[in-house]
């Protein structure tokens, strides 16, 4: 059995009656092992097994108990994520540290919303772990001379790099097109002859094929691969990069195969291999973009926040920018003018325009006395407002933060199928498997047994062996194309992509509109 130690901060208690309190209920917890309060220090430290009780269990008991636990929250950005199994990786990369208590992961926002106690880990702890399980934490720093956040400049990086590869991507598979056109007898594409190599006399048009295949496996391909040995080498995991880089490659290496007479076949797939790369590449760059937008969203709402505010001081006024603004400084709002930041009327009286905030069109009256929040607009009077709230206290602050919150909370649906891709990605490529090896050890007998199904008269082509008049292909290429199809037909996952970007898109529109979701569950019960 391995035991961890928790060393805690705990506030509210006030005598040993308190610490008892405490003390009591962790001791009810399975796997606790020893815990012990002491109220003069407003520390406490619990031994426990994590293979029976959680960190968040301790946590929410001390809470039960009327007392509270240190922790600190951050929501850091992760990039290199493609799908619910990539979440699930890190979630439990993070999860499995000493010192976390709870880590919510949305591939979709690239985000990973991280409670964690601050005396057992750091964050550069966090931020450690999620790279050793092959993703790439971003340091969510502010940069003075651009102004944009290091997650702003990582997603529009990451942009460009997708919007590279569907140009360079569709410029390879273009000339794809007429062969795909001559497949099914829309045009006739010219005999180039053959080439005579060592090992077998190539079409030409074949070797041309080969060179444009090759060339996207090694860019648009490459990318897939590599997301897949990543997942797999960290992790032992297989993920919707798997099933691209297998099906794929499936098809690449049968048709070079064939192409140089290694092997007996019917024909090539390298036109498949091509549109399916770049059709899946054009797909992860609408993703991303779609990524973009919602946290342009977001940014919308940070870019309502004035960039100054006039501080008046003995008299004299002075424009200083809106970070100095401490608590209890007093500002003047003219007409026209951002209310800096929250705060309450000293002098004036005015309109102010909190459409913004409520969603009414009328301007509020305001007069001495009155609370007034921050980034909404002054709309006639001078007003003298005395900042109650700044930073990350204001109320715009907080709307963007409970925004991102609520993208990381995920629904029961998120979690359910979270569960299900954990299994789904090696449960397909082991039917692709099992499928292709049972057609080509008993092509007859499933090709009759198939043939018993209406649908398959509609089917052109089959195993050879089995096909009428010889329209059929050899056994070992229609079990590549067995294996290739049962695991391409399943990337991408929609079911694991669905629900997380339903739920980042969702809760941000509603925010800009005045609705504000505490997260995916919340959204999920008022489903119409």
């Amino acid at each position: 059995m391995t035991t961890r130690r928790a060393h805690l901060e705990i506030t509210g208690m006030s005598c040993s009656t308190c610490s008892g309190a405490v003390e009591d209920a962790v001791a009810d917890l399975d796997g606790v092992d020893a815990g012990n309060a002491n109220y003069a220090t407003d520390e406490g430290t619990v031994e426990y097994d994590p293979a029976e009780t959680s960190l968040a269990e301790i946590y929410d008991a001390i809470a039960d108990a009327g007392y509270e636990a240190a922790s600190v929250t951050e929501t850091l950005t992760v990039m290199g994520m493609s799908c619910s199994t990539c979440s699930g990786t890190v979630g439990d990369a993070v999860s499995d540290l000493p010192g976390v208590i709870r880590a919510d992961v949305n591939f979709a926002s690239d985000e990973a919303r991280v409670e964690y106690n601050p005396n057992d880990i750091s964050l550069a702890d966090i931020r450690d772990a999620i790279a050793d399980a092959g993703y790439e934490p971003v340091h969510d720093e502010a940069e003075e001379t651009q102004g944009a956040s290091q997650r702003e400049r990582a997603v529009e990086k990451e942009l460009r790099r997708q919007r590279r590869l569907v140009i360079g991507g569709g410029i390879l598979t273009l000339p794809f097109v007429p062969i795909m056109l001559a497949m099914f007898g829309l045009v006739t594409l010219p005999d180039l002859g053959t080439v005579d190599l060592a090992i077998a006399s190539v079409p030409i048009l074949g070797l041309l094929e080969f060179v444009l295949a090759t060339a996207l496996m090694a860019t648009l391909g490459k990318e897939f691969i590599a997301g897949a040995w990543r997942a797999f080498s960290h992790n032992r995991r297989a993920n919707m990069d798997t099933l691209v880089a297998l099906g794929t490659s499936a098809g690449y290496v049968y048709s070079t195969a064939f192409l140089f007479g290694l092997i007996a076949g019917a024909g090539l797939y390298f036109e498949a291999v091509a549109f399916i790369l770049w059709f899946i590449t054009l797909g992860n760059w609408l993703e991303v973009r779609s990524k973009a937008r919602a946290g342009n969203a977001l940014r919308e709402l940070l870019e309502m926040e004035a960039d100054e505010a006039t501080i008046v001081e003995d008299g004299d006024e002075k424009q200083v920018p809106l970070e100095n603004v401490a608590v209890g400084d007093v500002m003047k709002v003219r007409p026209g003018e951002r209310i800096p930041t929250d705060g309450e009327v000293v002098d004036g009286q005015s309109a102010v325009d909190e459409s913004m905030l409520t969603g009414e069109s009328v301007p509020a009256e305001k007069e001495a006395g009155d609370e007034v929040v921050g980034s909404t607009i002054n709309e006639n009077g001078v007003l003298l407002v005395e900042a109650t709230k700044v930073g990350s206290e204001t109320a715009i602050q907080q709307l963007v933060d409970r925004v991102k919150e609520a993208q990381s909370r995920q629904p029961e649906i998120q979690r359910l199928v979270d569960r299900v891709s954990a299994y789904f990605v090696p449960a397909v490529i082991v039917n692709a498997v099992a499928w292709a090896l049972l057609w080509a050890a008993f092509p007859e007998q499933l090709a009759a047994f198939v043939d018993m199904i209406p649908l398959w008269g509609l089917v052109q082509g089959g195993p050879e062996v089995a096909a009428v008049g010889g329209a059929g292909v050899p056994v070992l290429e229609f079990s590549v194309i067995v294996l290739a199809s049962s695991l391409l037909i399943a990337c991408p996952c929609a079911l694991g992509l669905a629900t997380p970007a339903a739920t980042m898109v969702g809760s941000t529109l509603s925010a800009t509109n005045g609705v504000l979701f505490k997260g995916g569950d919340v959204l999920e019960q008022v489903r119409g």
